[in-house]
């Protein structure tokens, strides 16, 4: 489970990473040409469709006898409902709402290299249901307990092994942070760094991922609707 992952976090070697890409920036290539024309390439080619569809219609997913709507693994998340009362600085004092619960929170993480005194990270270009199939710049590793579990039935998320066992691979810092409250009962996830040993490892591939500078990260975070929300909750612990 989530629990058992044995980050030890240390704020030293944060602090040295942090001093490492401090002196990275003011010699970091900004332009964000190439990314981009990256991205559109893969949009050509993605195939991915998504429309709404009756909950009905979703296979696995059922409701119980509450009507609350569960996946038949146990697993992923539920829709409850929630009751919050007392609430004084808010529109209204009281209301109830349907909310996702989930057994286990998260882990989102970037995994990083350092190339010639240069930092620089990994970003996975990828669509998710709700992003009308449109290709969002990623964390290299976003995976819930559920996602590792493998609970629906494929493969293990890319660079399990690095990012969850370290293997080749050296933890710079990890931090839980609350999900959306509005949205997500009690959930939280794990955000983290890591860094290779190799940054020329060979485990890294797929024309999907590519490695990009902190300056880089930050032009395209001004461009509308291309990274996705957790690149920032994860480098902001920089």
């Amino acid at each position: 489970s989530i629990t058992m992952i044995k980050y030890k976090p240390k704020i030293s070697e944060l602090k040295k990473f942090r001093n490492i890409l401090q002196k990275s920036i003011p010699h970091e290539d900004d332009s964000i040409n190439k990314i981009l024309l990256w991205r559109k390439k893969l949009l050509k080619k993605t195939k991915i469709k998504t429309k709404l569809i009756n909950l009905n219609q979703c296979e696995k997913w059922k409701l119980d006898k509450n009507n609350n709507l569960y996946h038949t693994s146990g697993q992923f998340f539920k829709v409850k409902g929630v009751r919050t009362s007392g609430s004084l600085n808010r529109e209204v004092n009281s209301w109830t709402q349907p909310i996702l619960t989930q057994k286990h929170g998260g882990v989102l993480a970037f995994i990083s290299r350092i190339v010639k005194n240069k930092v620089e990270f990994l970003i996975d270009a990828k669509t998710e249901p709700g992003d009308d199939s449109n290709i969002k710049l990623c964390p290299s590793f976003q995976a819930t307990q559920s996602n590792m579990n493998r609970a629906h039935g494929g493969k293990l998320p890319n660079f399990y092994e690095i990012v969850i066992k370290l293997n080749k691979a050296k933890l710079i810092y990890s931090t839980s942070h609350n999900e959306e409250g509005a949205r997500f009962w009690k959930k939280s996830n794990l955000n983290v760094i890591v860094k290779l040993n190799d940054p020329y490892d060979k485990r890294i591939k797929g024309e999907n991922y590519k490695w990009v500078n902190y300056s880089q990260i930050k032009k395209l975070s001004l461009k509308n609707n291309i990274i996705n929300p957790f690149v920032k909750t994860i480098l902001f612990m920089i």
